[in-house]
């Protein structure tokens, strides 16, 4: 089955040291979003700038293709640190980026040294969904999401824990030395802007944060963190808003943006976004579509779906008619064998209540009139029950053989 948006990384590119932009972010996950858990290579893939604008709900932005290229391009220089212990390792995001001029799309490809990272993991890795993330405003917030997600098997699904020292916390948010000396800074401008979106659009709950002093100063965070509730996650006011709908959450969970999503949904209304969702999921299924969001807003502003949808519904009301009628002869078939049934214990209750003598007689009969297979059948059985004809095998035969037999 084919992942839809689905975020997979292996814990230790979760660890590794890098810096990236927000716009870097968000076209790395959107990258990773398109891989399967089947793959064992990388492609070069086509992403649209459209596709890019939807999913994260960037909107009015004249420059947007040159901020997408500017990302692409910045990720084949950009390096990242994998290094373990003594062996140090240094890899680039990308190996290339290829953007093409009047089409808004750009090509691209992981560099090769990734692919212990995002291809065919099998242990010590984090999965999650790219709509989780699609509304944070802050590279650090998704950096900190990543991080705390990463050690959510440990609360088994309850409460998790994760602390860090300011000096590694500093080094996971690439932040160059000089820069947010003062504590309360750090804290004001990044752990705290950076749990507010955590708390309001992810999947986890950061509970509480605590400061632990070292002497006068902070020298370490701890976070408390627990999984939101399913229930809890889709319905709750503080991750969709008090005023989210069924239609709003369905596009979500295509990967649109909840900015976007609302916008879509109050533009075409409710109906029309759900069946244009319904006509996009069939194509995707179908692997007819891999770009959904702009296939999506293609769908809603130009309305294609309606036909599709008219077909469909003629092909599901033709479906229940057929289940109807077979659920109807069902029903009549189990009426008749319920009446079969009891005329067969009448018939038998009516031949148990005559002298034994008689009853003897008349299997004896039987077993010389049945065909050749049933009366061999027959006679084993009367050598070891006194009541063959009870037997489900002869049940029917036996009570047919009575109602016509006509003694000489």
């Amino acid at each position: 089955m084919k992942n839809i948006n689905i975020i997979a990384k292996s814990n230790d590119l979760i660890e590794a040291q890098y810096r990236l932009s927000l716009n870097e972010q968000r076209l790395i996950l959107l990258l990773i979003s398109v891989i399967q858990p089947e793959d064992d290579d990388f492609f070069d893939y086509d992403l649209r700038v459209s596709e890019f604008a939807i999913m994260f709900g960037i909107e009015n932005v004249k420059n947007i293709h040159a901020l997408v290229e500017e990302a692409a391009k910045n990720l084949v220089g950009k390096r990242l640190d994998l290094s373990e212990g003594d062996k140090k390792k240094y890899v680039a995001w990308l190996s290339h980026a290829e953007y093409i001029e009047g089409k808004g799309i750009i090509n691209i490809s992981f560099h090769k040294s990734l692919k212990p990272y995002l291809l065919q993991l099998k242990n010590r890795f984090t999965q999650y969904k790219l709509r989780y993330v699609v509304s944070f405003k802050s590279s650090y917030s998704i950096r900190l999401y990543e991080l705390l997600k990463a050690y959510e098997y440990l609360g088994e699904g309850d409460l998790f824990y994760r602390d860090f020292s300011i000096v590694e916390m500093k080094i996971f948010f690439g932040i160059e030395d000089g820069t947010y000396v003062l504590f309360s800074h750090f804290r004001a401008r990044i752990i705290e802007p950076s749990v507010k979106e955590i708390n309001l659009h992810s999947d986890i709950f950061v509970s509480s944060v605590k400061y632990i002093k070292e002497g006068r100063s902070v020298n370490r965070i701890k976070f408390t963190v627990e999984p939101k509730k399913n229930k809890l996650l889709e319905n709750q006011s503080s991750n969709l808003g008090v005023t989210s709908t069924e239609e709003v959450i369905v596009l979500i969970e295509l990967g649109i943006s909840e900015a976007m999503a609302k916008k879509w949904a109050k533009e075409y209304g409710k109906d029309n976004v759900l069946k244009a969702c319904r006509f996009v999921r069939a194509k995707q299924k179908a692997g007819e579509v891999k770009d959904i969001p702009a296939y999506l807003a293609k769908a809603l502003k130009d309305g294609y779906y309606v036909g599709w949808i008219e077909c469909e519904n003629k092909k599901e009301a033709k479906r229940s008619a057929e289940n109807a009628r077979k659920a109807q002869k069902e029903e009549e078939e189990n009426k008749a064998r319920e009446v079969k049934r009891r005329h067969v214990d009448a018939v038998l209750e009516a031949f148990h209540g005559i002298p034994e003598s008689e009853q003897i007689g008349l299997r004896a009969v039987f077993g010389n009139t049945a065909n050749p297979i049933s009366a061999k059948a027959w006679k084993k059985m009367l050598e070891t029950e006194p009541q063959p004809e009870n037997n489900v095998r002869f049940r029917f035969e036996f009570a047919s053989f009575l109602q016509s037999y006509q003694p000489s």
